[in-house]
């Protein structure tokens, strides 16, 4: 991964899950310390993760699901967090995990910056305000039309990059084209999340269907 503005060499990518989630933290009131990208190597993560594990909340993004780079969890675990949950029914964002250490809150969230996202508005911005005495802390859903079909995913609830557009009948809400988890463009061109519900068949258009604004 390299920072944002330097030239990219094949097979490299920008970092682009801090920005967003830094951002997206500063919103609600959160004051952020980003200690950056961390190496593939556990001395390098136990580092990191140590000197992090002094706040009140903990936000990673990558490194939670199984792969033989995927070192966040076990980590932590020899740190001292004790893992509540790994793993959530939700497309996308499923290898999402929630710890506690202290009073310390530690969310792991995946690394594909669409998963990353949707994990932050479901779990790590509703625990944020709570922290900070709110008496609803969300997810804070509103309610639109859907402007197009969308098929719904039988095993898991389903949460769409999509357009809001103001009319007389209230707000429409129409998905964007490209809902993979890793296409960032798409979602930059997003303002709402719409909540698919998991299911068989189809919400048609039109359906009154619940969404989450996206700042």
């Amino acid at each position: 991964m390299r920072p944002p503005g330097v030239a990219l060499e094949p097979g490299q990518v920008y970092e682009a899950n801090g920005a967003m989630l830094a951002v997206a933290l500063a919103a609600v009131g959160a004051d952020v310390r980003q200690i950056g990208a961390v190496a593939d190597d556990e001395a390098a993560h136990r580092d990191a993760l140590r000197r992090a594990l002094d706040a009140d909340v903990v936000v990673t993004s990558g490194g939670v699901s199984v792969g033989p780079h995927d070192l966040v969890r076990r980590v932590l675990e020899e740190l001292g967090v004790d893992e509540v949950f790994w793993g959530v029914a939700v497309k996308p964002g499923k290898p999402i995990s929630f710890g506690v250490r202290g009073e310390t809150l530690v969310f792991g969230l995946p690394g594909n910056p669409v998963s990353s996202l949707v994990g932050c508005e479901l779990f790590v911005l509703p625990a944020v305000r709570a922290l900070q005495g709110a008496s609803d802390p969300g997810p804070a859903y509103e309610l639109g039309r859907l402007a197009a079909s969308v098929r719904r995913n039988a095993n898991r609830d389903e949460f769409l990059r999509a357009r809001r557009t103001a009319t007389a009948d209230g707000v429409a809400l129409e998905p964007v084209q490209g809902q993979e988890s890793h296409m960032i463009a798409r979602a930059a061109g997003a303002d709402a999340l719409v909540f698919a519900p998991r299911g068989d068949g189809e919400l048609p258009a039109g359906e009154l269907i619940r969404y989450l604004r996206l700042v």
